[in-house]
C-alpha cells in the first residue's frame, strides 16, 4: 500500500466519521426537542392536577359509591 492509498483510506474514514457525527448530532438535537416538549407538557399537566403527593384531610375524602 503506497502513501496515496493510505491518504485515500484515511480520507474515507474521516468522511465516514464526519457523517456519523453529523447524524448523531441531529438525533441528539431531536431528542432534546422532544424532552423540552415533554417537560412543557408535564408542567401544564402538573399545574392542572396539582401535587399528586399532597395529602388531604380524611374528612375531605368522598366515600366510595358502594357505601
Amino acid at each position: 500500500m503506497n502513501d496515496n492509498d493510505k491518504i485515500i483510506s484515511l480520507e474515507e474514514k474521516i468522511s465516514w466519521l464526519e457523517d456519523q457525527l453529523d447524524s448523531q448530532g441531529k438525533e441528539l438535537s431531536a431528542l432534546y426537542e422532544k424532552l423540552d416538549k415533554l417537560e412543557r407538557q408535564f408542567k401544564v399537566l402538573y399545574s392542572k392536577v396539582g401535587d399528586p403527593y399532597a395529602t388531604r384531610s380524611q374528612k375531605d375524602e368522598v366515600p366510595p359509591p358502594h357505601y
